[in-house]
C-alpha cells in the first residue's frame, strides 16, 4: 500500500522518518525517493535481511541508517543524538517474500527447506518445537496462534509420526498437516497447512507480545502532531493492534459505573484512518497482499 503510506502517512514537512520492520527496504526505497529532504532509520531483528535492504538502500547514503533491532526494543536503543523525535514511523508485521522464497528457513510449506522459522538468535527452532513440545502444547500452539480448528487431531498425528521418524523438513510437516484435516474442509486457493505455519511462525518468534510491547515503545518516538501506521496480515494480530489504539483514542478508562472519572486518562491520538484495505488492483499485482490492513493514527 506505497500510495497509501505516501498520502497518509508522510507529510512533505517530515525530516524523520522510522522503518521499525525495513525487510527489503521496499517502503524506505519508496518514502526516500518520493521525499528527497526525509532521513529514514530502519530496524530490522534479521540480520541477513538487514544487509539486502543495505544493498538496496546504499544510493542514498547518509539518508538512510539501519539497525539490527527488535522494535519492541526501540525505546532502550538511542537512536539520533540529542532525542529527536520521529516525524512519522511505520510497522509492517509481515513476513518479507525474501523469507518464504530465499532464507531457506522453512517458512514455505511448498518447498523441502529444514524446518528453522527464527527471525533471530533470540527465536525457538520450530523444529524443536515440532519434535519436543507435548501434544497438548501443539495443539494449544495452533488453536490460539492460528485459530486452527482441527489443532488436536494435527498435534496427535504429528506426536505419532515423530515417534517413527523426526520431523526435519517443511514440505514433511506441510503433509502431516493436510493429511489430518478431511479434505472437504480444505479451502480453495489454500493451502492446508497455512494456519499451522503461521502460529508455529508467530509462537517461535514471540511476535503478538511483539507488538504489544512495541507500538507503545514506537509512540514514545513520535513527536505531536506525528503519525504512525501499522499494516497488519491476519486477524489475531490486527486485533491487538486495535485494542492499542482504541486505548490510546479513550478519554477514560474508569469502570463504567463509575460515577465520576478519577483514572486522569486523556486521548493520545486522532483516527487518520481506521483501516484502509488493498487496492484490487495491488492485489491482483501482489496475491500477498490480499488479507493487509493498514491503520494510521496521529499524535496529539
Amino acid at each position: 500500500m506505497v500510495k497509501e503510506l505516501n498520502y497518509y502517512l508522510i507529510r512533505t514537512n517530515d525530516k524523520l522518518f522510522l522503518d521499525c520492520t525495513i525487510g527489503e527496504g521496499g517502503h524506505s526505497e519508496e518514502i526516500l525517493t518520493r521525499f528527497p529532504s526525509i532521513v529514514v532509520y530502519g530496524l530490522d531483528r534479521d540480520a541477513k535481511i538487514l544487509k539486502i535492504a543495505r544493498n538496496r538502500l546504499s544510493i542514498f547514503h547518509n539518508r538512510i541508517h539501519l539497525i539490527k533491532l527488535n522494535f519492541k526494543d526501540v525505546s532502550l536503543f538511542k537512536i539520533k543524538k540529542g532525542g529527536e523525535l520521529f516525524d512519522s514511523a511505520l510497522i509492517d508485521l509481515g513476513i518479507s517474500i525474501y523469507h518464504y522464497k530465499e532464507s531457506k528457513r522453512g517458512f514455505s510449506f511448498s518447498r523441502r527447506e529444514k524446518l528453522d522459522m527464527r527471525l533471530d538468535e533470540d527465536s525457538i527452532n520450530v523444529y524443536d518445537i515440532i519434535n519436543t513440545y507435548s501434544e497438548k502444547e501443539l495443539s494449544d500452539i495452533f488453536f490460539k496462534y492460528g485459530e486452527e480448528r482441527f489443532s488436536r487431531k494435527i498435534a496427535n498425528k504429528i506426536v505419532k509420526d515423530r515417534e517413527k521418524c523426526q520431523i526435519e523438513f517443511s514440505d514433511q510437516l506441510a503433509g502431516i498437516i493436510a493429511d489430518s484435516i478431511p479434505r472437504k474442509f480444505w479451502k480453495k486457493n489454500f493451502h492446508p497447512a497455512t494456519k499451522c505455519f503461521q502460529a508455529l511462525r508467530i509462537f517461535a518468534n514471540d511476535e503478538l507480545e511483539n507488538i504489544k510491547i512495541g507500538i507503545p515503545s514506537v509512540f514514545s518516538l513520535i513527536k505531536k502532531g506525528g503519525r504512525l501506521g501499522v499494516i497488519t496480515f491476519h486477524s489475531i494480530e490486527d486485533r491487538i493492534v486495535k485494542n492499542i489504539f482504541n486505548d490510546l483514542y479513550k478519554d477514560c478508562i474508569c469502570p463504567k459505573e463509575a460515577p465520576i472519572c478519577t483514572c486522569g486518562k486523556k486521548r493520545e491520538i486522532n483516527w487518520v484512518a481506521r483501516i484502509i484495505s488493498p487496492s484490487k488492483e495491488e492485489i491482483e499485482r501482489n496475491p500477498s497482499s490480499r488479507s493487509s490492513k493498514l491503520r494510521i493514527v496521529e499524535k496529539i
